[in-house]
């Protein structure tokens, strides 16, 4: 343990560090990728900002992929910002450290190249990462190649998601149908920009797709498009229809036979603005009636009471 009075430590020669990086860098699990970002953050408040990739590497006594790496996955977390970058292969890019890394950040597009080696080391080291792959491969039904082994690995290390998270995503789609490894990576991007980090979100992020599948066989039954996938355009439409319209099959079907009639043609669009119309119609709240200046209960009691009274 640490032993110190707290205090705001050293006040000469110390780097400042983003706590933020910190707890990414740790995370991450790679020793390595934390070596390279605080050597580099060390020449940085040196002011020797020209120093380039294989400099590092040679510092560092490690590979230069290892360093490419490194930068890599610290660009996925919003540490830095890659510049003049050409391909893994050429490792010389220049490097923007950021410090302003406590909001959730994007994936890089830079997803890091894994070594054979490094996965094999990280899956002697990690109990759970190596019976996710047994699990992924009997549920697949096939030994997995080193290609398959590869994108798995970049599920759990670059998207983020833990390995019991990966499994459940397997199977689901697994029980959808045929499924491809690049498929689950596509998914795995997702779940990762989604938040999906347990099982229990897993769960709850897969209900979630059924319903709206559910959802959208309807819509697709009602404007008759049953031999095509909704574009992406028209899937938002649905997906808005849903949650934010609360829109029931017969507003659905009423809007599609408002818009057909209108323009001769199936128009997500134009069945939009009829729902959008029908539901401000409803939130709006309708106008009392006018009261008139007479109180007519009043006017009877009256009434009443002089015939009760003779007529006087």
């Amino acid at each position: 343990m640490i032993i110190n009075p707290i205090s705001a430590g050293p006040q000469e020669d110390f780097i400042r560090v983003p706590e933020a990086a910190c707890d990414k860098l740790i995370q991450s699990g790679k020793s390595v990728y934390l070596s390279v970002y605080m050597y580099a953050l060390s020449q940085y408040y040196k002011g020797k900002t020209d120093i380039t990739n294989g400099f590092i590497a040679d510092s560092l006594h490690i590979n230069i992929i290892d360093v490419v790496n490194a930068f890599l996955y610290c660009s996925s977390q919003g540490l830095v910002k890659i510049h003049n970058f050409l391909s893994v292969e050429d490792a010389e890019f220049d490097i923007e450290l950021r410090f302003d890394v406590r909001s959730k950040v994007k994936l890089s597009d830079f997803k890091p190249n894994y070594r054979t080696s490094e996965i094999s080391k990280r899956m002697a080291e990690d109990s759970k990462l190596s019976q996710m792959y047994k699990i992924v491969s009997t549920i697949l039904g096939k030994n997995l190649s080193s290609a398959d082994i590869e994108i798995l690995y970049s599920m759990y290390d670059y998207y983020r998601l833990p390995a019991e998270v990966i499994a459940v995503m397997t199977e689901y789609f697994v029980s959808k149908g045929t499924v491809t490894m690049r498929k689950l990576e596509k998914e795995a991007q997702k779940w990762s920009e989604a938040g999906v980090d347990t099982v229990s979100k897993a769960k709850k992020h897969i209900k979630k797709r059924e319903e709206f599948l559910s959802y959208s066989a309807m819509v697709k039954r009602i404007v008759g498009a049953h031999e095509r996938k909704l574009t992406s355009k028209e899937q938002e439409f649905v997906l808005k229809w849903q949650t934010e319209l609360k829109a029931t099959p017969e507003s659905i079907k009423e809007a599609y036979e408002i818009t057909v009639n209108n323009t001769g043609k199936v128009s997500f669009n134009y069945m939009n603005k009829v729902l959008e119309g029908k539901a401000q119609e409803q939130n709006t709240p309708k106008a009392e009636p006018k009261k008139s200046k007479y109180d007519y209960s009043e006017l009877e009691r009256r009434a009443f009471l002089k015939i009760a009274n003779g007529g006087e």
